[in-house]
């Protein structure tokens, strides 16, 4: 387990990317180097949706819930910067 992602989860174990860290390392390494930068957003598109010219695989469930996860805590980690209030 990666400590400085877990601490930039707040110490959420429960949200700790395992499956990427295991499976797709280049994956989980570039969220890491990309986190709390304004870049990370495009970056979970492009994970997220068909952007290439190439048709690819895709993630298995497992492994897009975590990236769709980790841009949610990012998404509010970045309005709670910003001052802006988070609907629930």
């Amino acid at each position: 387990m990666n400590k400085e992602l877990l601490q930039l989860l707040d110490g959420a174990e429960d949200k700790y990317p395992h499956t990427l860290e295991q499976q797709f390392p280049h994956v989980f390494n570039k969220i890491l180097e990309l986190w709390g930068l304004p870049a990370i957003n495009q970056y979970f598109v492009d994970l997220m949706l068909h952007t290439r010219a190439v048709p690819r695989k895709g993630f298995p469930p497992k492994a897009a819930k975590e990236i769709l996860d980790l841009s949610l805590i990012n998404d509010e980690q970045t309005k709670a910067k910003e001052g802006t209030l988070i609907g629930r």
